[in-house]
């Protein structure tokens, strides 16, 4: 049976004084008839009010010891967080930073590549050492059977 006791200034001094509290209904049924259950009553001693006491006291230690864990636990998930999205976005800027020079390199390439198709329609592969024509011819090859592709494509 627990006692129903505030933890108040005047529970406090009055400790050591026994009390009596209610652990049920004070009054249950219908007054017209007589069914009326009365109040069940149990004197608490001094010796089980420290008890409570006691135990109220280490009850809420134990709260506030669990309180600052939980509080340590989330300021290191909030640091774990903090430096994940730091890390997140210089991975970002990294990668945009990327993107950028590739764009810039495939417009380059887009210009060499017309203007090997054109040296290659007014001058073949003459004057070209063995090594670039090999790699003109097959640049050639690899577009000719692109442009193919797409044709076939916008026909279908």
């Amino acid at each position: 049976m627990t006692a129903n006791i505030p933890a108040t200034a005047d529970f406090m001094q009055n400790v050591m004084q026994p009390t009596i509290t209610i652990d049920g209904p004070t009054a249950v049924g219908n007054p017209a008839t007589g069914d009326i259950i009365k109040e069940m009553c149990v004197e608490v001693s001094s010796q089980s009010l420290e008890d409570v006491f006691v135990e109220l006291n280490a009850k809420r230690e134990k709260d506030k010891l669990n309180r600052e864990k939980n509080a340590k636990i989330q300021k290191t998930c909030r640091d774990r967080k903090k430096e994940n999205d730091i890390a997140v976005k210089k991975e970002l800027d990294r990668s945009q930073a990327e993107v950028k020079s590739l764009k810039t390199q495939l417009v380059g390439c887009q210009m060499l590549a017309t203007a090997v198709t054109e040296y290659h329609r007014k001058h073949a592969l003459v004057g070209l050492s063995v090594s670039t024509a090999a790699s003109v011819k097959r640049f050639l090859d690899k577009r000719s059977r692109s442009l193919v592709n797409m044709e076939e494509d916008s026909a279908e």
